[in-house]
């Protein structure tokens, strides 16, 4: 060997990109989304995937092939935890609407609302969200529904957009809808104005006689016809034809019953 020749040095091989973790962990991300998406958990899997991709991608290092598929994974993740999202809040509503609507065990304990068909509305004061008094007996000549209801019960809200087109569709001289909720003013007034309520919304005034205080199950729906005698009382969610039925029916025929025993005697 020539000592004066200069060696030749092969050049070394370059350095891996950096990287190639956020890759691994893109993809191990991806598998996780997807594998826990039909429990929704997969919705925060999926987009700490997409993240962690997106932002490996865009840096162009090693491990591009591995970070895209994770990136797709996670974005397939993400897209089926919020199918199954709503489809599983979808279930839940109808599931609680049925069973609430059915009113469930509470129903053996309710009055027998029937015993009260053809008696005479007892007094009732409604204070409205407007700040009016409301007596039910100034509204005799008039139908009037009593809708006793809550801003968290399904079947309640369920229904009130069969009232609120009952309201529209009918004259203020023809048919009173009072929608009555023991909630805070605050709640009622916030909700109202959401859900655009354009009947009479209000709380009543304490103390409650029979019937009403023993509402047990909402919603609980009275129908009072123009001689200011109730026709009917239905619990839990109803169609709109049924409730227009019932509100726009003929008067009561004849005589008022008289009210029924509500409570027990004291002994």
């Amino acid at each position: 060997m020539n000592p004066n020749s200069e060696l030749t040095v092969p050049p070394a091989s370059p350095p891996a990109e950096h990287g190639v973790g956020l890759a691994v962990a893109t993809l191990v991300l991806g598998i996780l989304a997807l594998c826990t998406s039909p429990i929704l958990v997969g919705s925060v899997f999926g987009l700490a995937g997409l993240i962690t991709g997106l932002l490996q991608l865009s840096r162009r290092r090693s491990g591009r092939g591995m970070a895209l598929s994770g990136t797709v994974l996670s974005g397939v993740a993400l897209l089926a935890s919020v199918v199954l999202g709503i489809a599983y809040f979808s279930w839940f509503g109808t599931f609680w609407n049925r069973i609430a609507s059915q009113a469930g065990p509470a129903r053996t304990v309710e009055p027998d609302f029937k015993a009260w068909q053809g008696v005479k509305a007892p007094e009732l004061t409604v204070q409205t969200l407007e700040g009016r008094q409301i007596k039910l007996s100034e509204l005799q000549g008039r139908r009037v529904i009593l809708d006793f209801w809550a801003t968290w019960c399904p079947p309640c809200v369920r229904e009130i957009p069969h009232f609120a087109r009952l309201h529209r569709e009918t004259s203020r001289d023809q048919l009173v809808i009072v929608g009555v909720s023991d909630e805070d003013e605050d709640t009622l007034r916030r909700f109202v104005q959401k859900q655009q309520v354009p009947y009479t919304v209000g709380r009543a005034a304490e103390p409650l006689a029979p019937p009403y205080k023993n509402v047990t199950a909402i919603p609980t729906t009275f129908f009072i016809d123009r001689k200011g005698i109730i026709q009917s009382v239905l619990v839990g969610y109803h169609s709109y034809e049924d409730l227009r039925k019932l509100a726009l029916a003929e008067d009561w025929q004849g005589e008022p019953n008289p009210p029924p025993n509500a409570e027990e005697p004291d002994r």
